[in-house]
C-alpha cells in the first residue's frame, strides 16, 4: 500500500509540475507549443510524426509484458513453457523497426538540409560566445552589443555566423528551431526567420560554473522599430578618435 501511495504521489507531482511549467509564456523550452518560425514548425511536425511511428512499439512491448506477467504468473501445479525461440516472430520484430527507421530517416533528411543551409540572407550578424556572455556584431551597421538582447526585424532571414573564444558553447533558441554549437577557431552558420515577439534561449553546452546563467534573449520587432533601434545605438556609440597627425596640425 505504501509503494502504491508513493507512486501515486510521484505521478501527481510530475503532472502538477508539467502543468505549472506549461503556463509560463517565457519558458525557454517552448518550441513544442509555441514555434516562432516556419523551421520550428517543421521540427515540431517531424517530432510528432516520429513519435507516431515509434510509440506503438512501446505500447505493444509494455502491453505484452504486463499481459504475460499477469497471465503466466507462477501458480501451484503449472508447468513451465518448453519452447525457447520463434524464428518468424524474431524476423518480424527485426524487420518492422527497420522499416520504421527508413520512414524516420526519409522525413528527417530534408529538414536537416533546411536547418544546415540557409537561404539568401537579409541580415548578417556575427556571434561570439565567451564565458559567460554573448556578443553580437552587426557588420552592415557597425554596431556591437554584448550582454543585452539581440534585436532583429520580423519576417527577415537572419544569418548568424558564430564562433567561440574559449570553450565550446551552443546558441539555442527553441522557439526558432535553432541550435548551433560554436567551436573555437571555426565559423558556424545558423539562420532563422521569426515572427514578432520576445524569445528566450540558453547555452546548451556545459561550458563552466556559470553555464546556467548564460541565457539568450531575442527581440523580433517591426522594420521601423529595428531601424529606430539602429539609429539609437549609433547615437550612443562614441565618436572615433581623431588621427594623431590631425591633432598636431
Amino acid at each position: 500500500m505504501k509503494s502504491r501511495a508513493s507512486f501515486a504521489l510521484l505521478v501527481t507531482g510530475v503532472l502538477i509540475s508539467a502543468a505549472c511549467a506549461g503556463r509560463h509564456p517565457g519558458d525557454i523550452t517552448n518550441w513544442l507549443t509555441a514555434p516562432a518560425t516556419g523551421l520550428a514548425e517543421e521540427v515540431r511536425k517531424n517530432f510528432w510524426f516520429t513519435m507516431m511511428l515509434i510509440m506503438p512499439f512501446l505500447f505493444v512491448a509494455e502491453g505484452l509484458l504486463i499481459f504475460i506477467i499477469l497471465r503466466f504468473r507462477r501458480k501451484p501445479g503449472r508447468e513451465p513453457a518448453k519452447f525457447h525461440d520463434n524464428p518468424r516472430l524474431e524476423i518480424a520484430w527485426t524487420i518492422a523497426p527497420a522499416i520504421v527507421l527508413v520512414f524516420v530517416a526519409a522525413s528527417t533528411y530534408g529538414l536537416i538540409r533546411k536547418i544546415n543551409y540557409s537561404p539568401e540572407s537579409d541580415l548578417q550578424i556575427e556571434l561570439t560566445a565567451q564565458r559567460f556572455f554573448w556578443k553580437y556584431h552587426y557588420p552592415d551597421y557597425g554596431i556591437t552589443i554584448a550582454e543585452e538582447p539581440l534585436v532583429v526585424p520580423e519576417d527577415k532571414v537572419v544569418t548568424l555566423l558564430g564562433t567561440s573564444v574559449d570553450v565550446i558553447h551552443s546558441w539555442w533558441v527553441p522557439a526558432f528551431g535553432v541550435k548551433r554549437d560554436l567551436i573555437p577557431g571555426r565559423i558556424a552558420e545558423a539562420w532563422f526567420k521569426a515572427r514578432r515577439g520576445t524569445y528566450k534561449g540558453q547555452c546548451a553546452e556545459l561550458c563552466g560554473p556559470l553555464h546556467a546563467e548564460m541565457l539568450i534573449d531575442v527581440k523580433v520587432v517591426s522594420e521601423p522599430e529595428f531601424q529606430e533601434w539602429v539609429r539609437l545605438k549609433k547615437a550612443q556609440s562614441p565618436a572615433p578618435a581623431a588621427p594623431a597627425d590631425s591633432i598636431k596640425k
